[in-house]
């Protein structure tokens, strides 16, 4: 335990010298009639948590920490999103080399297990619809970072081993979060979100095998998936509504419009840090609601319908107020 606590410090003290001259020498976003900032503030600080998680890895090989240590397959798709996104932070990237690349990212990781096609089609959309929904709410300082905290915190915390490679994701960016929020000074881009979203997918896919208190309905392990996700819920409706909105109006569902569900929140609002700690305490309903309900795992397929349909009602009443008061 005293290993891993030096561990963590270490991580921590290494995050925070990085991302301080990542504020001192990153790539700047300059702000645009779509952007939630007034003024050119550095990004892709990403680059610094992956760097970190990569440092630690490469000394976890020689047995120098003791770690779980992450596959391989893991440490090549982090890479891959870590190059692709630092060029997308800094000059722009297809958008059809970013989706390529998340492909490829999910597919290294899924050969670590041998899964029949329906298992290896679902699997293959919750990593690459991971990657995307985390890119998508990466819109609000602290948005993001908080959230993946507080889920990845409890899901690490209940069913990972302490020596967890993913615990030095978890400190490097929360370190990251006091750089972001309430006032960023850097943000951590499409290098980070998409690294965040990765890592979210990798952590369901390597402990769901060893869940067996967890029924499986439609495929192996899938109400583990669902109890894993249930806490962001409401931020996956998020992105949800934004898509069927922007199908409905024909516009393209890879450019960033500002009109994510909470954009119009922060409007209506008039408050950027008000609507991430808005969104930060239903987390925290939600995943207090995740650790006592699901107790009776029988419940929770009906359970998450009864949360769609309310879901479905509020996204409905979002919509309307963004029509009369927001455009």
């Amino acid at each position: 335990m005293n290993d891993q606590i030096i561990q963590g410090v270490s991580a921590a003290v290494l995050t925070a010298i990085l991302l301080t001259i990542w504020k001192l020498k990153g790539i700047y976003d300059v702000p645009s009639h779509r952007s939630a900032h007034s003024k050119a503030i550095p990004t892709a600080a990403g680059i610094c948590i992956a760097f970190v998680f990569l440092i630690f890895f490469g000394v976890g090989q020689i047995d120098i920490i003791d770690y779980d240590s992450p596959p391989l397959t893991l440490v090549a798709g982090l890479t891959i999103l870590t190059i692709v996104g630092f060029i997308d932070d800094w000059k722009e990237v297809n958008y059809k080399t970013r989706l390529l690349s998340h492909i490829v990212a999910v597919g290294l990781v899924l050969t670590q297990q041998k899964l029949n096609i329906p298992e290896y089609a679902i699997w293959f959309f919750i990593g690459v619809g991971l990657i995307n929904a985390c890119n998508f709410l990466d819109g609000l300082n602290g948005l993001l970072a908080s959230q993946w905290l507080l889920t990845i915190g409890f899901i690490l915390s209940a069913f990972a081993p302490e020596n967890s490679f993913f615990w030095i994701l978890w400190i490097s960016t929360l370190v990251y979060l006091f750089y972001n929020f309430p006032k960023a000074v850097v943000f951590i881009g499409d290098t980070g979100s998409t690294i965040l979203g990765f890592s979210y997918f990798c952590m369901l896919f390597s402990l769901a095998p060893i869940q067996n208190q967890f029924p499986s309905f439609i495929i192996n392990h899938d109400s583990f998936i669902i109890f894993c996700l249930f806490p962001l819920g409401f931020a996956w409706a998020d992105v949800a509504f934004t898509i069927l909105r922007r199908f409905a109006e024909k516009r393209s569902m890879v450019w960033s419009f500002g009109d994510y569900g909470f954009h119009y929140k922060a409007k209506f609002l008039d408050s950027h840090a008000l609507v991430t700690l808005i969104y930060l305490s239903l987390n925290c309903l939600l995943t207090f609601a995740a650790a006592l309900i699901f107790s009776n795992h029988q419940l929770i397929y009906p359970l998450c319908c009864i949360y769609a349909l309310g879901q479905i009602v509020h996204w409905a009443v979002i919509y309307r107020l963004s029509r009369m008061n927001l455009e």
